[in-house]
């Protein structure tokens, strides 16, 4: 049975909350988490294949075009509603990965997660990591761009080992505990 997250509707104040949620247990698990080898081992070899995903889509030019859509105002893929998809354990890993969580969006318009230097995050939804825009398929050559994905796929499974692993060693009474003082 999985450890049960809190639904997430659309509004500022559940990310804030989801945000909150995760400095709590940060504030109360980092140290127990950061001591245990196993979590340690998977903390470093996410990181490990968050740098491939990231310096695979430098190479095959997708950072570029991403950051070109985005200035451009073309539009871009991180919009309002991604920073939604981004629950406690999400942000959870990033604080442990030594990312600060921004309190407010740079633009209210954007993913709350958005900056003026890129993501915030540095283990994204998988959305986040996988999704490609007809732009990107029209310009960026398939064979680079499945190999792209196929790289981001190791980012996506040792993320998720990440957080199942990581919602075991807190349980679920820690995660309750943790979402429900929210506001207190």
């Amino acid at each position: 049975m999985g450890v049960p997250i809190k639904t997430i509707t659309c509004d500022e104040k559940t990310i804030a909350d989801q945000i909150r949620t995760a400095i709590r247990l940060w504030k109360f698990c980092e140290q127990s988490l950061m001591q245990d080898r196993q979590v340690c081992a998977l903390v470093k070899g996410l990181d490990l294949d968050i740098e491939a995903t990231q310096s695979a889509m430098v190479r095959a030019g997708i950072v570029n075009e991403c950051s070109d859509c985005a200035i451009s105002g073309q539009g871009t893929c991180c919009g309002v509603r991604a920073g939604y998809k981004c629950d406690s354990i999400l942000l959870l890993i990033n604080l442990l990965l030594g990312r600060n969580l921004p309190s407010v969006p740079a633009d209210a318009h954007l993913c709350h997660f958005l900056t003026k230097q890129g993501c915030a995050l540095r283990a994204r939804h998988v959305i986040c990591i996988n999704f490609v825009c007809q732009r990107l398929r029209d310009v960026i050559p398939h064979n680079l761009l499945c190999r792209v994905q196929e790289i981001a796929g190791r980012d996506i499974d040792a993320l998720f080992v990440l957080e199942e692993c990581i919602k075991k060693k807190i349980g679920v009474a820690t995660l309750i505990r943790a979402q429900e003082t929210i506001g207190t």
